[in-house]
C-alpha cells in the first residue's frame, strides 16, 4: 500500500508543481490578492495584532489585502468599539494599526452572518469597512491568492 501511495505521489507531484507554477503567474503590474482572515478580537488580542502587523506588512510590500473577519473579529469594525489597546510593551495600538492599514489602501471585510448576530449594520462600521454580501464574499475568497489565518 505504502509503496502505490509513494508511486502515485512521484507521478503526481511534477503534474501539481507545473500547475502551480502556470497558476501562479501573473501579468507584469497585477498585485497579489491577499486575504487576512481574523475570527478574534479582545478573546485573543495577540492574534488581532499578529493579524493587522502582517496585513500592513504585505500591503507595504506591494500585496492588494483584505482583512476578513468574522466570529468576534468583527468588533475589529465595529465604531464604537475603542481599538486603544496594546499588545506588549512600547506597542503601537490596535488603532495604529487599524488606521495604517486602511489609510494605506487595505480593505476590511466582514461576514455578514456574524455582523447580523453581532447586531452590528452598515451604519456601526468604522471608516472603510464593509459587510460583504455571499456574492461578494464567495468571490474575494475565490480570487485570493493566499489567504493568511488568524
Amino acid at each position: 500500500m505504502l509503496f502505490r501511495v509513494m508511486f502515485l505521489a512521484t507521478l503526481l507531484l511534477p503534474l501539481a508543481q507545473s500547475s502551480a507554477r502556470a497558476d501562479d503567474a501573473k501579468p507584469a503590474g497585477d498585485k497579489q490578492q491577499v486575504v487576512v482572515h481574523l475570527s478574534h478580537f479582545t478573546d485573543d488580542l495577540h492574534r488581532c495584532f499578529m493579524a493587522l502587523k502582517v496585513a500592513n506588512l504585505m500591503q507595504e510590500h506591494g500585496a492588494e489585502v483584505t482583512i476578513f473577519l468574522d466570529l468576534e473579529g468583527v468588533r475589529l469594525a465595529e465604531r464604537r468599539q475603542s481599538l486603544d489597546l496594546t499588545w506588549g510593551p512600547d506597542s503601537p495600538t490596535l488603532s495604529t494599526h487599524y488606521d495604517s492599514f486602511t489609510e494605506g489602501g487595505g480593505k476590511v471585510v466582514v461576514c455578514p452572518h456574524c455582523a447580523k448576530s453581532a447586531r452590528i449594520g452598515d451604519g456601526a462600521l468604522k471608516r472603510n469597512a464593509e459587510i460583504a454580501t455571499m456574492p461578494s464574499l464567495g468571490k474575494m475568497l475565490m480570487d485570493a491568492d493566499k489567504i493568511m489565518d488568524y
